[in-house]
């Protein structure tokens, strides 16, 4: 816990602003490229050096401005929560090897995303059917139009896994009480008589 607070603190901190240079002669700027060259992380020199920088990674789009993603914004993209995924349509239907479906698989709303407590899993708590129509080409050859029923996740929540909420609800083993037999009449309440037992 303490390595994340210092890693938190250590982001909040702005960066240092860099120091001037005096101006550039020939020799320094060939000299300034080699040192490029050789130190592929230039932004962990202030780290050891002892002096916090905040590092961030590049949007990738060719702009020289370096985007940062916010603590909060980067938490609620990687939350449990349903979204758009390809699923193959024979993981769904596995009876159906012997066909072939166009297209292979189907955009379903599914839970996805971390918990932040390993022993919680990414859960749909609601769910609906979807109806969609796909091609079918039967092994014959000939192809068909077929309505497949998929479910989709409407809403996700982190709970923990399936095998432990039932080990959760089973009784304790132990010795239980022995079940006693059933008494059964030997005299006849009407005639006084003894009635054999089955």
């Amino acid at each position: 816990m303490t390595w994340m607070v210092m890693l938190l603190a250590g982001l909040a901190l702005p960066a240092m602003p860099p120091q001037e240079s005096p101006a550039p002669t020939e020799e320094r700027v060939g000299w300034a490229a080699l040192q490029r060259q050789m130190s592929p992380i230039p932004a962990t020199a202030g780290l050891l050096q002892g002096w916090p920088e905040q590092l961030a990674l590049s949007a990738g789009n060719g702009s020289s401005e370096v985007e940062v993603v916010p603590f909060q914004q980067v938490w609620g993209r990687s939350y449990c929560r349903a979204l758009e995924k390809l699923v193959d349509v024979l993981s769904e239907y596995p009876d159906e090897v012997e066909h072939m479906f166009n297209p292979s698989c189907v955009s379903l709303l599914r839970c996805s995303g971390c918990c932040g407590d390993e022993n919680l899993h990414c859960m749909p708590v609601e769910t609906a059917n979807v109806t969609m129509q796909l091609l079918m080409i039967h092994s014959t050859g000939r192809p068909s139009y077929v309505e497949l029923t998929f479910s989709q996740h409407i809403r996700c929540q982190c709970r923990p896994p399936l095998e432990d909420m039932k080990l959760e609800r089973r009784r304790p083993k132990g010795r239980g009480k022995r079940k006693r037999e059933k008494q059964r009449p030997t005299d006849c309440h009407l005639c006084g008589h003894t009635v054999p037992q089955r």
